[in-house]
């Protein structure tokens, strides 16, 4: 007996870990082969490429005149010069650190499209694990209901039975029937989703089963989710930007400096040597420190705003999660105390009591295994939600 128990949990075990397996290599393949995922890919090189720029001095400008005289003894005057503005050096430090940033946000959110798109193919697999159990189930019941309809098909004709207990059992098959050939088109349209999510052949996805994942503490969860999640980063790189870009305007009072060489030549006497100037900030940085800082404030209580509903969401899909958990092991209790169809079976079968007896009983059995499945694909789907942020590891 020990022996039978050792290898039943060892079995239940491997199973487990494969599963576990399954799944792992699914999404590695989802996120290397996902169309979706690298069509982001590239609009992330997009805005890499996009945030480097902005950050190098304007264009030099080159200007060259020719001048006739009014008169021959005046001669004619030509003119030639190269020049070359440069900010403040202030202004180049803080943009190259709003490029930066830029580039980091751009990342974090090709992460969060990444992470959902992988979320919503772990929640597909888990639609098609609930699916395919509860096909498994279907058969299972319409077996035992072929048993009964040929035993009461004879029994009917032997008249121990009525017509009525006949047709109870023709339409519960009918109804197991119909229920099947909608499980199976459901399996076939998951399969081929996932096919297209993971860039392969819709055959080549098979059966797993829930991976056993402990769930973590709450305040746990919620600091590993600050740390990790992109949708908790994004803010305060929004926030951190839009502070820079305060510091950039302001930089932007500067003076502006400008160096060139230039000639004049006329009639034979060139003037030719080194100019410099300076721009004078008047009106043209006007209100933009202004604007700036109003921008900041903004992401600031942004920020705030969605760290407090990320959070609310959270706190929520915990609670959520805690009360499947908790209906999904009553559930399970309940049907395993009942011992299945072996009572009703063996009453049935000696006739102490009757198939509409049966029939209810079995109709409240199955309603309860079917809640099961149901809760238990509700469960690991919230679980799958509120650690998300561990599909980027």
């Amino acid at each position: 007996m020990i022996k039978k128990i050792f290898l039943l949990a060892l079995l239940i075990s491997f199973t487990v870990q494969a599963s576990a397996q399954f799944i792992t290599e699914f999404l590695e393949r989802v996120s290397a082969y996902n169309p979706e995922i690298a069509a982001y890919g590239k609009l992330l090189e997009a805005k890499k490429i996009e945030a480097r720029t902005g950050n190098a001095p304007s264009d030099p400008f080159v200007s060259a005149g020719f001048m006739p005289g009014n008169t021959d003894e005046a001669g004619d005057k030509t003119t030639w010069s190269v020049s070359q503005s440069f900010d403040f050096p202030t202004k180049y430090l803080l943009q190259k650190k709003i490029n930066k940033n830029t580039i980091i946000l751009a990342e974090q959110e090709y992460s969060q499209a990444r992470m959902l798109i992988m979320l919503e193919a772990e929640q597909l697999v888990f639609d098609l694990i609930y699916n395919t159990r509860a096909l498994n189930t279907l058969l299972e019941r319409k077996k035992g209901y072929e048993v009964l309809r040929s035993a009461w098909g004879k029994m009917l004709e032997n008249g121990e039975a009525t017509i009525m207990d006949y047709n109870n059992i023709l339409l519960e098959l009918s109804s197991i029937s119909l229920e099947i050939n909608r499980r199976e088109s459901e399996i076939k349209m998951l399969k081929e989703k996932l096919g297209y999510m993971s860039g392969s052949d819709a055959g080549e996805i098979g059966y797993a089963d829930y991976p056993v994942t402990e769930v973590p503490d709450f305040d746990l969860l919620i600091t590993e989710k600050s740390e990790f999640h992109p949708a908790y980063l994004i803010p305060e790189i929004e926030y951190s930007i839009s502070l820079q870009e305060v510091g950039l305007s302001r930089s932007r009072s500067l003076p502006e400096l400008q160096f060139g060489y230039g000639s004049e030549i006329v009639a034979g006497t060139a003037y030719t040597g080194p100019v410099a100037g300076i721009s004078i900030p008047l009106w043209a940085n006007s209100n933009k420190v202004r604007s700036a800082s109003a921008s900041a404030d903004y992401f600031d209580a942004l920020r705030e705003a969605r760290l407090q509903k990320l959070k609310s969401e959270v706190r929520n899909d915990y609670s959520r999660l805690m009360a499947l958990q908790e209906s999904v092991s009553e559930i399970r209790e309940i049907i395993e105390s009942g011992g299945g169809t072996k009572y009703p079976d063996k009453a049935l079968e000696a006739g102490e009591i009757s198939v509409s007896t049966y029939f209810i009983y079995m109709k409240s059995l199955y309603e309860s295994e079917d809640r099961l499945m149901e809760l238990e694909s509700e469960y690991y789907k919230t679980l799958a939600s509120l650690l998300d942020y561990k599909l980027l590891k």
